[in-house]
């Protein structure tokens, strides 16, 4: 961080990206302690582009309308088919034929059809209420 600052007083960049410079400079102690956890990532590449369809979802879908309970089971949906849906070709030969992340977590595939996977995993298998609690 301190030789982007200088690289930027070198250069003498716009003040709109040297009042960023700026301010992450004085946070540079709170971001040390971040990266000082091991195994911990980097940046947040990976829930920002999960992040960023959902938020495309609900831009499309004009965000929400009527009841959250609506609002909750198509948020749901959306879910149900980002995790069964085919992946694209290349990322299916990368994980050896595995089709869809619910593939890939789970090593298997029930069925050849994907949506005949999401059934039979979200079914309850005739499972309609939950045990009741001993008192």
């Amino acid at each position: 961080m301190r030789r982007l600052a200088e690289w930027a007083e070198k250069i003498s960049v716009p003040s709109a990206i040297a009042d960023k410079i700026v301010k992450i400079r004085k946070n540079i102690d709170a971001f040390a302690r971040a990266y000082a956890f091991p195994g911990a990532h980097r940046t947040s590449n990976m829930p920002d582009r999960l992040m960023r369809r959902m938020d495309r979802h609900l831009f499309n879908t004009q965000y929400f309308h009527g009841f959250i309970f609506s609002a909750e089971l198509g948020i749901r949906g959306w879910s149900l088919i980002l995790n069964f849906a085919p992946s694209n070709p290349y990322t299916v030969k990368k994980y050896d034929g595995l089709q869809s992340p619910a593939e890939r977590l789970n090593g298997f595939r029930y069925h050849e059809n994907w949506l005949h996977n999401l059934l039979i995993s979200a079914s309850s298998g005739g499972f309609r209420e939950p045990p009741l609690n001993p008192l």
